[in-house]
């Protein structure tokens, strides 16, 4: 596909390679597992058994070590969709929301570059702090190194409306400053009035997580009623897409595979003063969804560390359902009413922030600790409550861990799991509830424990190659199960495990469902291969009697219509079988 009247700049380049996850890229065409800091998968170029296809995020590069394929996200995306470049920058831009300038409009390609204006107005600021004394003694009151201060590069905008104005329009025009958020203007007749967005403010350079400069956040020094105000809404600053201190934060978060999310630039800054490298702002309560995919391509758990205030605690519920769709873990850190981790470092120190957060806890947990009943609820309640547990539940995607915590709120409310899942279907009026009877069937239930066995990863198993095949599974659903983890085996060099299990089953629901149960609900399985190998001999033999009265039928309707060859080949596996079943010993014979 090529482009029509779509203008590619530098910047729109730029904005979307800052703006792809390669690992978004990849995931759509091979099943990726986590390999230290890299994730690894079959190659999806060439066929191959054993995963030699590499992806490291970190640096948006992936590589395959078995035919050589390597390149960065956008190159990743016109190989495993045909674009040529031009279309792969339309269609990522859109896909991320980044608007996509025109031919008839759009600014030509070697115009100035609105980073270089940003970063000119940074080394400004930067400046200006080292020659005024009021800013840094207000920083030495909230305690921040100067090391700090030179990490994140704080600045201050002096008292002035024409400061920024007349420092640098000498080197870049007036509408460039107004473009990349630092001026604000005004129609005044026939021109517009133009003068410094940040007067009398610290400023905080913000940069998305490649390190680019996007746009500042100023916090007053004066009387202004808005505390703190942020460069204006720009095609490079989209303060959803954003999270303050992430450029500096990602490596060691790749490392601890968690991220502290607060509120603010000082709290930011309070924990990486505190030796929490990992420390994340959302520039305010509100999570947006693009900031927790931000979140999950760094980190598999996140810390929320808001405020302790009422305020606080209601963003921390409304964050939980983003964070726990993205599949991260969510961890609460405790806050008293006022607290936040930059007042805890000033009035407790920073060993107290760092002891904070190590005992920050399940917040899922506590959240379903604060909305079930203390005892014996009465049925109303149980309901009331049941369905606050599936709507808190809801955005959970891994179904092992949704059950998990589901089936221990049904302990508490004193019902089924299942029930508590259950979708209500209301009847036509005038229906009665027809009577149901259930019967649980060994049959089901010892192939359930077959699959129990095999995914427990507590036993030593046979080989791939020794294992029935998937046709002993009479249950549809468990057969699918068991032909997934065969797969898997057979292409491994190891059993799987259980999550790739799940993986593997992606959007089966009833398989999902049926695979949580399985895991969740069995006893243990430390030392009973020996109930393995029974189980399988079991399924193995039932198996055989049944296709020993299929083949009887065959050699029939063979016999009849003449066909002598296959009817050769019928009696030798009907032989084989039967043989086979006559060496084994017997087992119980109700199946």
């Amino acid at each position: 596909m090529a482009l029509s009247n779509v203008h590619l700049t530098p910047q729109l380049i730029q904005a979307v390679r800052d703006s792809i996850d390669i690992l978004d890229i990849a995931a759509p065409h091979t099943r990726l597992e986590k390999k230290g800091t890299r994730w690894v998968g079959l190659c999806p170029f060439h066929k191959e058994k054993t995963p030699s296809f590499s992806v490291d995020p970190t640096q948006g590069l992936y590589y395959c070590f078995g035919c050589g394929a390597g390149g960065d996200a956008i190159r990743l995306h016109m190989l495993t969709t045909g674009d040529d470049f031009p279309a792969a920058i339309e269609s990522l831009a859109r896909l991320n929301g980044i608007p996509l300038p025109t031919s008839g409009g759009a600014r030509s390609s070697d115009g100035p570059d609105l980073g270089a204006v940003l970063e000119a107005a940074a080394e400004l600021f930067t400046g200006e702090l080292a020659k005024a004394s009021r800013p840094r003694e207000y920083l030495a009151q909230r305690k921040i190194p100067a090391e700090v201060i030179e990490k994140f590069g704080l600045g201050y905008a002096p008292k002035s409306f024409d400061f920024l104005l007349e420092r640098l329009s000498s080197r870049f025009e007036r509408k460039d400053l107004v473009s990349a958020g630092l001026l604000s203007t005004k129609d005044e007749g026939d021109r517009a009035r133009a003068w410094d967005r940040f007067r009398d403010r610290l400023m905080f350079p913000i940069r998305n997580g490649s390190g680019r400069l996007v746009g500042f956040g100023g916090r007053t020094l004066g009387d202004d009623r808005a505390k703190y105000i942020n460069t204006a809404e720009t095609d490079r600053f989209q303060k959803r897409t954003l999270l303050y201190g992430l450029d500096l934060a990602r490596r060691s978060a790749r490392e601890e595979g968690t991220l502290l999310l607060v509120e603010g630039y000082f709290d930011v800054i309070a924990a990486v003063a505190s030796g929490i490298e990992w420390a994340v702002a959302s520039m305010g309560t509100a999570l947006a969804p693009d900031q927790a995919r931000l979140l999950s391509r760094y980190a598999e758990e996140v810390v929320i560390g808001y405020d302790g205030d009422r305020a606080g605690n209601e963003a921390c519920r409304r964050a939980l359902p983003i964070l726990l769709a993205r599949g991260l873990a969510v961890r609460r850190m405790e806050m008293g009413d006022g607290e936040d981790p930059d007042t805890v470092r000033l009035d407790e120190g920073e060993e107290a922030v760092r002891r904070r957060v190590d005992a920050s806890t399940d917040f899922v947990a506590s959240e379903l600790d604060r909305i079930l009943p203390g005892h014996d609820p009465d049925p109303p309640t149980v309901a009331r409550v049941a369905k606050e547990v599936r709507e808190l539940l809801g955005p959970i995607p891994d179904p092992v861990l949704r059950f998990g915590y589901g089936r221990r709120a049904a302990d508490r409310l004193g019902m089924p799991p299942d029930l508590l899942f259950q979708r209500h279907q209301p009847r036509s009026a005038g229906e009665a509830a027809a009577p149901r009877t259930v019967r649980k069937r060994e049959v089901t239930s010892l192939e359930e424990r077959a699959l129990q066995l095999l995914m427990s990863g507590e036993i030593a198993l046979p080989a791939a190659a020794d294992l029935p095949p998937v046709d002993v599974f009479l249950d549809g659903i468990c057969g699918n199960i068991y032909g997934h983890f065969l797969d898997l085996y057979r292409e491994g060099t190891a059993p799987p495990e259980a999550g790739a299990v799940l993986s593997a089953l992606s959007g089966q629901g009833e398989e999902l469902d049926r695979i949580a149960r399985i895991l969740l609900e069995g006893e243990s399985c430390s030392e009973k291969l020996g109930e393995l190998e029974e189980a399988l001999r079991r399924l193995n033999r039932r198996w055989q009697q049944n296709r020993l009265r299929r083949l009887a039928l065959e050699i029939n309707e063979a016999q009849r219509q003449g066909d002598a060859d296959r009817l050769e080949t019928l009696v030798e596996e009907k032989t084989s079988i039967s043989r086979v079943l006559h060496e084994v010993e017997p087992g119980p014979q109700t199946l």
